[in-house]
């Protein structure tokens, strides 16, 4: 019992840090550093950018690290491309200049999907201690107890 609580604080824990995330318009001039984006690029851009991110590169995401003469520095976590296949990266810097972006989105936690995520994750944990519980899972003591009589 005492394993099965620990497995359910662990995925508790997880998926608390899980969560459902939205974009939305980036509501100020400049983001914040380390904060997430996904850059929607310009046709034009998706061109400039072809030897850094690959050919037909739509949406970068990933980490806002601060701006340079080259444009807006970001840890690229993923390219999305025009046909909508995710090419994962692994927080590799990519300068991406201001002429290139069409849009610019700011990844927020969106708080009701999470609490109903949160919700249904506590009420299988529940309903699975419960099942557990009800079934049993120890094993039968010996009736005569002690050891067994010599022969």
């Amino acid at each position: 019992m005492r394993t099965l609580s620990l497995i359910g604080v662990l995925c508790l824990t997880g998926g608390a840090g899980a969560g459902c995330y939205n974009y939305s318009p980036l509501t100020t001039p400049s983001p914040e550093p380390g904060t997430y984006l996904a850059v929607t690029l310009t046709d034009a851009g998706s061109d400039e950018l072809a030897r850094s991110l690959g050919p037909a590169a739509f949406v970068v995401r990933g980490r806002y690290l601060s701006n340079d003469e080259r444009g807006m520095l970001i840890s690229v976590s993923s390219v999305e491309t025009k046909q909508g296949f995710a090419l994962p990266w692994s927080g590799e810097t990519v300068a991406v200049p201001d002429d290139a972006v069409a849009s610019l989105d700011v990844r927020r936690l969106a708080r009701g999907r999470s609490i109903l995520l949160a919700g249904v994750g506590a009420g299988g944990l529940v309903a699975t201690t419960l099942a557990f519980s009800l079934l049993g899972g120890g094993t039968t003591p010996n009736p005569g107890g002690g050891r067994p009589n010599k022969q």
